[in-house]
């Protein structure tokens, strides 16, 4: 199969003093969504966080139910689920119905998350590994349609039912995500695949080794396990691209950056602490639609082989005018999509 190429992350963050409002961001992301899906894009990816003073999308299945009643084609994916921030019944009743709603094109990724304040948020202040794990073994009984029971160390439930069950007969497949090597062996393991962010192609490589020993420590075939990639990139025709798009991907990496600096918490408001331009750059290739297509070919020539391998693109960033984002999912589904699956 071809590498597939999807839209996101999808976060709709809105720059403080920006004087744009939530509304007008959510409109624009639907229409991006359906420029994208009229492009070829292969799927459109979202993305959750809590408690950030731009609204980083807190709400993923809500975004994806909306989406899936938009579009006919696209795969909708979420990365990441912070999985010990959900119940996992609520869970698996909102991903069915999306998947019901998309006639079966969810894609669930989860992943444990990583932000104290998120957790303190949530009340969540012990078992998160436990709530993590047990949340997938929970979704996959879930969506078999039959009543079951689970007795964990974080949740127990006796003979439960989780209706309507999902549209793909089993359910979503389940992307774990991850960057330490005992927990990238478990997403081999647990998962029907990996979605990693940016990051070296080399450490990728090895990381992706890593997921399919865990699964042939279980008994799975490694070519029928996915992989997702993450990755920043902005194609532009007219001018310097990085003046374009730097302000948006300096508020963007720098969001992450003030969080782990106390941003965002009681008595501190948003930060956003951008990393050196040249970092930002570095994260993020950009230039014209044949630089861009150089500078992501190794990834597809490393993982296009694969059954099933999503590279995910992110070409809106927050503050973003309306034209210049569509013109820039434009661009890049018009000529960095073809010439990067060779069409």
């Amino acid at each position: 199969m071809a590498v597939q190429i999807g839209l996101g992350l999808i976060t709709a963050q809105v720059p403080p003093r920006s004087g744009r409002t939530f509304p007008e961001e959510y409109r624009l992301q639907l229409d991006l969504v359906r420029e994208a899906e009229v492009l070829g894009y292969d799927s459109v990816w979202v993305s959750e966080h809590h408690g950030s003073g731009d609204g980083y999308l807190p709400s993923l299945l809500p975004m994806l139910a909306a989406i899936a009643a938009i579009t006919e084609h696209v795969r909708l994916g979420t990365g990441v689920i912070l999985t010990p921030l959900h119940d996992p019944l609520q869970l698996a009743e909102d991903a069915a119905v999306v998947d019901n709603l998309s006639n079966g094109r969810l894609i669930l990724g989860l992943g444990l998350g990583w932000r104290e304040e998120e957790f303190r948020m949530f009340g969540v202040t012990e078992h998160k590994v436990a709530r993590h794990l047990e949340t997938v073994d929970i979704l996959r009984k879930a969506f078999t349609g039959e009543r079951f029971s689970h007795q964990g160390e974080a949740y127990r439930y006796e003979d439960v039912l989780i209706t309507p069950p999902p549209a793909r007969p089993g359910g979503p497949p389940i992307y774990l995500g991850g960057f330490e090597e005992q927990v990238i062996r478990r997403a081999g393991a647990l998962g029907d695949g990996y979605i990693r962010s940016r990051s070296s192609l080399e450490s990728a490589r090895e990381a992706l080794r890593w997921a399919e020993d865990g699964g042939r420590e279980v008994g799975k075939d490694p070519e029928e396990f996915g992989f997702a990639w993450l990755q920043n990139a902005f194609a532009w025709k007219d001018g310097d691209a990085w003046e374009v798009v730097r302000a948006g991907v300096a508020h963007h990496l720098g969001t992450y950056a003030g969080w782990n600096q106390g941003a965002d918490t009681p008595g501190r408001g948003f930060e956003s602490v951008p990393p050196p331009d040249e970092v930002l750059q570095q994260v993020t290739p950009h230039g014209t639609p044949a630089e861009v297509v150089h500078a992501l070919r190794p990834i597809v020539d490393s993982f296009g082989g694969r059954k099933e391998f999503h590279l995910i693109v992110r070409l809106a960033y927050p503050g973003m005018d309306d034209d210049t984002a569509r013109r820039a999912v434009q661009v890049f589904g018009s000529e960095v999509i073809p010439a990067l699956k060779g069409e």
